[in-house]
């Protein structure tokens, strides 16, 4: 489903490239996250904001080839983006942004954990 109109609230596509890239132009000057991110940042927010499904690579599998992400960085992570997202797309905007950041990360974090310390060892 491709639509330049978010279902989830008033965003429309042409606002998510200049959002996204101050966004990651952040990240890319932050002392932590320039050099762990630098190179492996995709851009798939219209595919979470507008339901589109042009970004095909696997999330998780991004961020298993980046073993030196650990748990603290997410929080720092939602941080930048809380901020960036406040600033460049308002309240309201920022809040559906965030939301979904959240629960992004909240669930990458745990299937992160999940392959690199496993409870069951694996045959």
């Amino acid at each position: 489903m491709n639509m330049v109109h978010s279902p989830k609230t008033d965003i429309k596509r042409s606002i998510i490239p200049q959002f996204v890239g101050e966004f990651y132009r952040r990240v890319r000057a932050n002392a932590r996250f320039g050099s762990t991110f630098e190179g492996h940042i995709g851009d798939f927010w219209a595919n979470v904001m507008l339901w589109e499904r042009d970004y095909t690579s696997n999330l998780l599998q991004v961020h298993l080839a980046i073993p030196e992400i650990a748990e603290s960085d997410f929080t720092r992570w939602l941080d930048l983006f809380k901020n960036t997202a406040r600033r460049e797309l308002g309240d309201e905007k920022a809040h559906v942004f965030i939301t979904l950041a959240r629960r992004i990360g909240l669930s990458l974090w745990i299937d992160l954990d999940m392959h690199r310390n496993p409870l069951v060892p694996r045959s």
